[in-house]
Parts: structure tokens; C-alpha cells; sequence
């Protein structure tokens, strides 16, 4: 079965378990006021009517029915909950399969940076954003992590070993070969992750107090003090009069640990605020972690993340220890009762045992939780990954080059819907060697860089590419495409796209060589200064090892293949003219440079008056002078 049924399936299923739940939530309201209006009705008949006393012992099981009836309403609205997320997950998926993905709204527009060398270029975050497009992750964690692989070329991994690219690559593209088809693995990650997004908490003040050092532990004997005086305080106030004693003393126990309470007041809220209220939620991500181990996953790349999740901690690792710190994190927030807080609490030393017990699960979890929650992160972008690869089984995997190298055959702009998508191939055969790319307005030269941009940025991710075939070598990626002046630092659009290409020039001859793509070089200054400026840049960049494309509108900056006709090549578009004076575009690429131009023609498409055989316009009409 294809993608598509997967998904309309998985929607059908959980459609159905969402109907499931909301009738049951609907049968379990009914039930919960059935109950209490009998309750109500005996407590009326005993006070009021002539019932007997008896009768109250029907309302304390009314009570209990209650109460277990809220408890199974809770969880039925949680069942909802899941339900929901997995009608979620499925539509997510026909949404990128009818191109409609756009509408989602995360579009990792927090990490775009004007300063980094190729993602704002080519659309790596923003709106209609390749980001957009992959992202199915619930975390924070799983977002920075699927940010980083787009960013920095690959999902991190903090493991001990540096494996060289060509391993590493294939490494990750085991894991999104492998979780690709594994398709409930991935909605049961989903799921458990969404059910937490609606009040995800800061991981900030969690993390700072998980990786920070323990105060000085409560001494043995105060801890001894803090099981015995409530005890003792019980007892007392029970048998007080049996042992004749006045019936007071017990009040002289609760001073006591009054005065122990406060003592250690202000490490124990200190601990005690970190972990409760908001920063709780952290607790709840026991639920991920379990949907993340819920099943074996074989490849290496896979097994280091895993590994982390499962070996930390002393108590059988991060499922067992995030329930443990969720059931400390439950009796700690009972203090936000009142009643309990000001009066139960203090007589218990409730206070004291929370934070003691924290303070344990810190000591022996704590130095853990970057780990896991980094694991968590990158199990998450991985899956949003092979969430493409599923989408698209007809894309390539590419394939690591010992050298510097991009050889692609039927290379496309992979956000760009299939049916308008058109391929083309593409040779970089070493370092050195560069394509011009000329061509009339819309047919397609930027698009084409975009393509080569965008694909080498899922490659080195371990994604497949829209290719069907592409093989490369480890490069670094560096454009100047997309440029920005700003009037608030005094910065031309020209000197703008000056300050783009020297960072480019930079890159060049430091550490693996660069590939770059420039579009519309030097568009910005006259024609004369603009094939000798080109040309020294394209000259240089060479010269440095490096090598890429260059889209240009000047046959000046073209003509540099006949000085260089071993590392430059002359590539086109051109547009097709019909009977009727209409144009169209068949997007192909061509050996060759241009032999023609649109400009004046689509000048002439939306209204403006010029000639198309170059003879000089009619001259405005007289008007006033200023």
C-alpha cells in the first residue's frame, strides 16, 4: 500500500476511535449527573423526608461511584485526546501528499537568520519553507533538532566517536530508510508528543535544575526526625489522656517540626517551586520516551539515541525514572491546596519529604536528562525525515563522493508539487568546474539553483532528494541569491549583495570545498562593471577549489567558457513563442547559451508600451513641469 492509503486509513481509524470517545464521554456526563442528583435526593430524604440514617450509607457509595466515574471521564477525555492527535498525524500526511502543507503552522520561522551562507536563500524556514514541509515533530527538543540537521548538514549526534562523512551519511540514511515504513511508530511518537504541545513547558528551569549540583543533603538524624515526630505527634494527640499527659502536648511535637520546616525552608522551595507547577509537565514526557522504546529499531544510527534512553538512570532507565519524578512531582503538588499547605502539610513535614526525595531522583538522574531529552530531539527529526521519505518513494537516495562532486539526473525543486515539478540534469564533476546559466525572465534559472540548493541541504540531512539519481561529495553550501538592502543601517541593494558574495569568497579554500550558487551576479551596477566583476568572482572561486552555478542575463559573463572552456560550462532556458504572440515555458535546460529574450515581451503582457524590434518608443505626452 502507498502513502496515501496508509494515511487515509490511519484518518478512517482514528476518526472512528474519536467518535468511540465522545459518545462514551457523553454516556459518562450522564452517568456523573444520575449520580449526583441521586446523591442530592437521599441527602433530601434524610434531612427532610423520613428516610432512615441508614440511608447515608447509600450516599457515601453514591460518593465513591462519583469519584471513579470523574476519574474514567478524565480518562476518556484523554483517549479523545489521542484519538484526535492521530486524526492529526494522518491529515497532516495528506496534506503533504495534495500539496496543501503550506497551511501548516509551524514553519520554523524562529530559526532564520539573514547571516547564515544558503538558508534564507532557499527557503529552509519561513512560510512555504522546506522546514514546513518536513516538520511532524511535537517537541521543542525534536524542532531544534530537525532545525540543526538543515542548518549544520546533518541531525547532531553528541556520541563519542567522529565518523567520517561518508559513514555518517550512510549511517543516517539507514535510520530514515528504517523508520520510514514504520509508520505506526512514528503516529505513536506523534501522539504522546501532542498530547503534551498544548502546554509544553519551558525546558529552561528544568534542565538548570537537573544538571545543577545537589545543596547539602538533609542530615540522617533530621530525616529520621521527619518520619518519627508525625508519628509521634499522632500518637499523642490520640493517647494523650491514656498516658497522662495533657491533651496539648501534641502541640509541642508540631513546634518542633515547625521549626524544622523552617530551617530548611529555603532549599526545600527552592527544589520544590523548580519542579512543580509548570515545569512539572516535564514529568508527563514519560508517555514519549515509553512511545519512542515501544518498539526495536535496528540500524546503528538508531541504537545510539535509544541506548541513552535506556541505560540511564539506576533504576532501569528514562520511562522508570520520568514516572518516578511524575509521582514526586504529584505529591508536591499537593501543596497547592490551601487546607493542606498551611495546616496537614507542616504537621507531616510533606515539604521536607518532597524535596529530599527530588534531591535523590536529581542525584541519580539528573546528569541524565540533557541526554535524554537530547535523544528524544533527534529520534524526532529523524522521523520527521522519514516522513518525507514515505511521502516520496520515488525520490533518490543520494549517494556519498569521495571528491567534490554533484552529478544529479532528473533534479527538481522538491517544494515544488509533482505534477508542475520538471527535472533536469546537472554535472559538477570536480572541484573547479562551474555551469553559467543563462536564460530569458521566468524560465527558470533561479528555480534551478534553488533545486541544487535545497536538494544538497536534504541530502546531507540523510534524506532522499527529487532526483532520480544523485551522487556527491562532501561540500560546503554558500549563496547569493536572495538579496535585502536596509534603509535603517544605510545598506544598498548593491553593497548588500557585495557583503553576500564575500562571504561566500571567504568560505571558499577553508576546510571541504564550497558550493556555491549565485543568482543574477552583480545585477546591481552597469554592464561593463558587471562582467569584469563577475567574472574576477567566478575566476577566484575557481581558483579556490571551489565550484557551483551562476545565473546571469549578461552573455558577457557567459562568454568566460571560451577562457575557460575545461571548468566552465554554458547552460540555458528559453521560452517558446507561439503563432499568437503568447509565450510558454517548457523549463528544460540546454547545452549552450541563450539566443534570445522575453523581456520586452512580458514589458509589453502586462501594459506597458514598449517596441519589440527595438525602435525607440514614442515619446510621453507633454504634462507639467515640476
Amino acid at each position: 500500500m502507498d502513502a496515501r492509503v496508509n494515511y487515509e486509513l490511519g484518518r478512517a481509524a482514528a476518526e472512528a476511535q474519536v467518535r468511540v470517545a465522545e459518545s462514551r464521554i457523553q454516556r459518562l456526563s450522564a452517568a456523573r449527573l444520575a449520580v449526583a442528583l441521586s446523591a442530592i435526593a437521599l441527602v433530601v430524604g434524610v434531612v427532610w423526608g423520613h428516610l432512615p440514617q441508614a440511608a447515608l450509607w447509600g450516599v457515601g457509595a453514591l460518593g465513591t461511584g462519583f469519584i471513579a466515574l470523574v476519574i474514567i471521564h478524565s480518562r476518556a477525555f484523554e483517549a479523545k485526546g489521542r484519538a484526535e492527535a492521530a486524526l492529526r498525524f494522518h491529515q497532516r500526511g495528506l496534506s503533504r501528499l495534495d500539496g496543501t502543507w503550506r497551511a501548516f503552522p509551524g514553519n520554523g520561522s524562529a530559526y532564520a537568520s539573514l547571516e547564515h551562507p544558503y538558508t534564507d536563500d532557499l527557503d529552509i524556514f519561513g512560510p512555504s519553507s522546506l522546514f514546513q514541509l518536513l516538520d511532524a515533530t511535537e517537541t521543542p527538543f525534536g524542532r531544534n533538532a530537525l532545525a540543526d540537521a538543515l542548518v549544520s548538514g546533518s541531525v547532531r549526534d553528541p556520541g563519542p566517536k567522529a565518523v567520517a562523512w561518508a559513514a555518517a551519511l550512510r549511517s543516517d540514511q539507514e535510520a530514515v530508510r528504517e523508520l520510514a515504513p514504520k509508520l505506526a511508530w512514528r503516529e505513536g511518537l506523534s501522539v504522546e508528543g501532542a498530547v503534551l504541545r498544548a502546554d509544553a513547558p519551558d525546558p529552561t528551569p528544568f534542565l538548570t535544575w537537573a544538571a545543577g549540583e545537589s545543596p547539602p543533603s538533609v542530615p540522617p538524624f533530621v530525616l529520621a526526625l521527619a518520619y518519627a515526630l508525625p508519628l509521634l505527634a499522632l500518637a499523642v494527640g490520640l493517647g494523650a489522656s491514656s498516658l497522662g499527659l495533657p491533651r496539648s502536648t501534641w502541640l509541642l511535637v508540631v513546634v518542633v517540626e515547625l521549626a524544622l520546616g523552617i530551617r530548611y525552608r529555603e532549599s526545600t522551595t527552592a527544589t520544590l517551586e523548580t519542579v512543580s507547577n509548570a515545569e512539572g509537565g516535564f514529568a508527563r514526557y514519560g508517555g514519549v520516551f515509553a512511545a519512542a522504546l515501544r518498539e526495536p529499531l535496528a540500524s546503528d544510527r538508531l541504537a545510539r539515541p535509544l541506548g541513552r534512553l535506556r541505560s540511564s538512570g539506576s533504576q532501569g532507565g528514562v520511562v522508570r525514572e520520568m514516572a518516578e519524578l511524575e509521582r514526586i512531582v504529584g505529591f508536591v503538588d499537593a501543596r497547592r491546596n490551601e487546607v493542606f499547605r498551611l495546616f496537614i502539610g507542616p504537621v507531616l513535614m510533606w515539604d521536607l519529604h518532597c524535596a529530599v526525595r527530588l534531591e535523590r531522583w536529581r542525584q541519580r538522574s539528573g546528569k541524565h536528562v540533557s541526554g535524554w531529552f537530547s535523544a528524544l530531539g533527534e529520534l524526532e527529526a529523524f522521523a520527521s525525515l522519514a516522513g518525507f521519505a514515505f511521502d516520496r518513494p520515488d525520490h533518490a537516495w543520494p549517494e556519498p563522493k569521495p571528491h567534490a562532486e554533484l552529478h544529479a539526473r532528473g533534479l527538481g525543486h522538491p517544494l515544488i508539487d509533482a505534477a508542475r515539478r520538471v527535472g533536469n540534469d546537472v554535472d559538477l564533476p570536480r572541484e573547479g568546474t562551474a555551469l553559467v546559466v543563462t536564460g530569458s525572465n521566468m524560465s527558470g534559472k533561479s528555480t534551478l539553483l534553488r533545486a541544487l540548493g535545497v536538494n544538497l541541504v536534504l541530502a546531507h540531512a540523510g534524506a532522499p532528494v527529487a532526483a532520480t539519481e544523485f551522487s556527491f561529495g562532501s561540500v560546503v553550501l554558500a549563496t547569493s541569491m536572495r538579496i535585502r538592502d536596509s534603509l535603517d543601517e544605510g545598506v544598498s541593494h548593491f553593497y548588500a549583495e557585495l557583503q553576500k558574495l564575500k562571504r561566500v569568497v571567504d568560505l571558499a579554500g577553508k576546510g571541504a570545498p564550497v558550493l556555491f550558487l549565485l543568482d543574477e551576479i552583480l545585477h546591481g551596477t552597469n554592464s561593463r562593471e558587471r562582467v569584469i566583476g563577475a567574472r574576477a568572482v567566478i575566476r577566484g572561486l575557481l581558483s579556490r577549489g571551489a565550484l557551483g552555478a551562476v545565473s546571469t542575463h549578461d552573455l558577457g559573463i557567459a562568454d568566460l567558457s571560451g577562457a575557460l572552456p575545461e571548468t566552465v560550462k554554458n547552460v540555458h532556458f528559453e521560452e517558446q513563442v507561439h503563432d499568437d504572440g503568447t509565450m510558454t515555458f517548457d523549463y528544460r535546460l540546454r547545452e549552450g547559451t541563450v539566443h534570445s529574450s522575453n523581456a520586452l515581451r512580458l514589458m509589453r503582457a502586462i501594459g506597458l508600451d514598449v517596441p519589440l524590434d527595438g525602435a525607440e518608443a514614442s515619446p510621453l505626452p507633454d504634462g507639467p513641469t515640476a
